[in-house]
């Protein structure tokens, strides 16, 4: 017949450390400080590769003087999504 009690493997009392509160929070901000930190690099990134590769194309176009500005300001606010 099985024995039905735990084996002394098994404690009544769980024994538990206690991770202090400030340690807590102290974590929980560093996670989310280097989250941000990483998101706002990225976002930078975005911004600059974008906008590297509008001058570039800008400068191509500056043959043409005033038309040539005025049309690519056309093109850049005509995109989905351009504020």
């Amino acid at each position: 017949m099985n024995d039905p009690s735990q084996p002394p493997l098994f404690l009544d009392d769980a024994i538990s450390v206690p991770l202090a509160r400030s340690f807590q929070k102290v974590s929980l901000w560093l996670v989310g400080g280097v989250g941000a930190a990483t998101a706002g690099m990225l976002l930078v990134f975005a911004v600059a590769t974008q906008s590297g590769a509008d001058a570039e194309r800008i400068a191509g176009s500056q043959g043409d003087g005033l038309k040539g500005l005025i049309s690519a300001i056309a093109a850049t606010h005509g995109r989905p999504g351009a504020l």
